[in-house]
């Protein structure tokens, strides 16, 4: 609007001078002519007389009317030019009937922003207030090949801008579905980790169970054992008293003295065989007496050394068995005493296992509340990420929008369509017929025209025309 309505300045401008510089060399060509046929009259007048005078004035008269026919020819010249001229802007312009009219009617209009459909359009596209000042909706602001070349720039840059909005938007879906698909495969691995967990929980459970169930078994197993063993260590220690018992008692059955009376018993019996034969005459009853004797003393003292012997075998005996049975306690205790370090070895065991398996569930547990806290950083610098691509696409789609806003008000600004053939815009057009119709008016005002009534008539009604269709327009 700016470029046309400086453009249209210039013109007005330039016709403006022209016209004056046009009136003002007639106006002087006439006062100069008019002038000089005074002087050249006086000198006649003074030199030849009456006669001369006569025939100067007639001169004069005749000089007159070529003069007034040449004016008015000029004049008819300017008008048929300003016509054509007026003619062609309005071909030019494309404006068809009532063409002076019009173009005076948008050059009037030009600017004001009386079209409520065009600013209810603007704001719905979120223009400025007073974007669609200037945008006529009867009146084309340019001429046919600027327009529609203007135009398809316009729409061309709108189409581009609305894909990029467009492919923005497919980014920030794209981003949207990126950040829930990593939330999703974070969830999924924490998920999957969750029930890892608690799969691995009932296994180390059901080992642990599986453990004590061994261990409570084993323990039971070797309970009956050390009771078996127990009762063998009794019943050993009652043959060890049984022993000693009957050890005791062969004992006080074979003291000295018991010893000696058995002896004696014994001798007692071979000295009856003595007595029998020392009552008898025999010649050798002395020999024989003292063989006596001596066999006696030997009874006693074999009799005394079988019961020694006897008393030692039995001793021996005894100590050999109680040794055995002994033997048997010491083995059947080391046994019990084994398997209750078996009993307490397992039990510390027991215990270690509960702690491992404690340990193992915790470092499991642990594991899935780092994997949770990673999971859980994850996530937020994925949606860190996410919104500072949303903030970065934001920016792009407000200046895209700026843009898209700004080419909608270009388009809006090139105003209603003209003609495609059209060169001039109304503005243009009115611009050049405003320059002709003020030679029109000049032509209509000028004085010097007097000659030519008929000329001056017409263009008057030319003036009146185009001046009262303008004003009754506004």
């Amino acid at each position: 609007m700016n470029k046309i309505s400086g453009k249209t300045h210039k013109t007005v401008v330039k016709i403006f001078i022209n016209t004056l510089t046009g009136a003002i060399l007639s106006t002087s060509l006439s006062l100069g002519i008019s002038q000089h046929a005074w002087a050249e009259s006086e000198t006649v007048l003074r030199l030849e007389g009456e006669e001369a005078k006569r025939a100067h004035e007639e001169e004069q008269r005749n000089r007159r009317d070529r003069e007034r026919r040449e004016l008015c020819r000029n004049a008819e010249n300017d008008y048929k030019q300003a016509e054509t001229k007026i003619a062609e802007s309005c071909r030019k312009a494309g404006l068809g009937a009532d063409c002076v009219s019009k173009a005076k009617s948008c050059a009037a209009t030009s600017g004001e922003d009386s079209f409520d459909s065009v600013s209810v359009f603007a704001t719905a596209l979120g223009l400025p207030a007073g974007s669609t000042a200037g945008i006529s909706s009867a009146c084309p602001q340019q001429g046919g090949r600027d327009y529609f070349q203007d135009k398809d720039k316009i729409q061309k840059e709108i189409k581009d801008v609305e894909q990029d909005l467009a492919d923005l938007n497919d980014d920030k879906a794209k981003i949207q579905d990126d950040y829930n698909k990593q939330v999703q495969d974070i969830q999924e691995s924490l998920t999957k980790a969750q029930e890892d967990y608690k799969k691995k929980e009932l296994e180390i459970g059901e080992k642990e169970r599986q453990r004590i169930a061994e261990f409570n078994n084993s323990q039971n197993q070797a309970k009956e054992e050390i009771r078996k063993r127990s009762a063998e260590v009794l019943k050993l220690r009652g043959q060890l008293i049984q022993s000693q018992r009957d050890k005791a008692l062969k004992l006080i059955a074979m003291t000295d003295a018991s010893g000696k009376r058995a002896c004696m018993k014994a001798v007692s019996e071979a000295k009856k065989s003595y007595d029998s034969v020392s009552s008898g005459t025999s010649a050798n009853h002395i020999a024989q007496a003292k063989q006596k004797k001596t066999e006696l003393i030997n009874i006693y003292n074999d009799c005394m050394s079988a019961f020694d012997q006897q008393r030692v075998a039995l001793n021996e005996s005894k100590r050999q068995e109680q040794e055995e049975i002994n033997q048997q306690i010491n083995d059947a205790q080391s046994n019990m005493d084994e398997i209750q370090n078996s009993l307490n070895l397992a039990s510390t065991q027991l215990e270690e296992m509960k702690q491992a398996s404690q340990k193992e569930k915790s470092d499991a547990l642990q594991s899935v509340i780092d994997l949770g806290t990673r999971s859980q950083q994850q996530m937020q610098a994925a949606y860190n990420k996410m919104q500072e691509n949303l903030k970065t696409l934001a920016a792009k789609s407000a200046s895209l929008q700026a843009a898209l806003n700004r080419s909608n008000q270009s388009l809006m600004s090139l105003g209603p369509a003209p003609k495609r053939g059209s060169e001039y815009s109304p503005a243009d057009a009115s611009s050049e017929i405003s320059a002709q119709v003020n030679i029109l008016e000049s032509i209509s005002s000028n004085p010097d025209l007097s000659a030519c009534p008929q000329l001056k008539g017409v263009v008057e009604k030319k003036v009146k025309a185009y001046n009262g269709k303008t004003s009754g327009r506004r």
